[in-house]
């Protein structure tokens, strides 16, 4: 019965290796191991024109922040300007507000407003500038319902 046993043991170990190393091995076309190529890229362009080469100087890799401009960037290059058209002081009015602005084509949001925080400001914005306000303040107003906006600089 030992034998038997030891037999049946061998034979299903035998088996298990077969089936894990020759039925369930990755196929071939997923073993192909891809490399870019290292050369430089040419581009075509008309027959007129000669042939431009991408040479590896144009090519910034690593470069410190300060060689590419970006001490040139300002705080003030990011403020955006809103215009403030409802003071609320109901949250669910200010939301609802809000929704019908965004359903008219103009982006909004609510935010809470005052020092007890109890009142809810509804802002139609942000834009990349004030006359872009300034240019749609008559569908901005008609919109809102409101023809009392304030006009005021939003930082991200």
């Amino acid at each position: 019965m030992n034998k038997e046993r030891l037999i049946g043991t061998i034979f299903s170990v035998i088996l298990l290796l077969l089936v894990l190393f020759v039925f369930l091995t990755p196929q071939v076309d997923y073993q192909q191991e891809f490399k870019a190529k290292e050369s430089i890229i040419d581009i075509k362009v008309p027959e007129k024109e000669a042939e431009p080469i991408i040479q590896e100087e144009q090519i910034i890799t690593n470069t410190p922040i300060e060689k590419m401009g970006a001490s040139s960037i300002k705080e003030s290059d990011f403020d955006l300007f809103v215009i403030r058209v409802h003071v609320l002081s109901s949250n669910e009015n200010a939301i609802k507000m809000v929704g019908k602005i965004n359903n008219g084509g103009f982006p909004a949001f609510a935010e809470v407003f005052g020092t007890n925080k109890d009142l809810h400001a509804v802002y139609v914005g942000p834009f990349l500038s004030e006359e872009d306000i300034v240019s749609n303040i008559t569908l901005i107003e008609k919109v809102s319902e409101s023809t009392k906006g304030e006009i005021s600089r939003w930082k991200l």
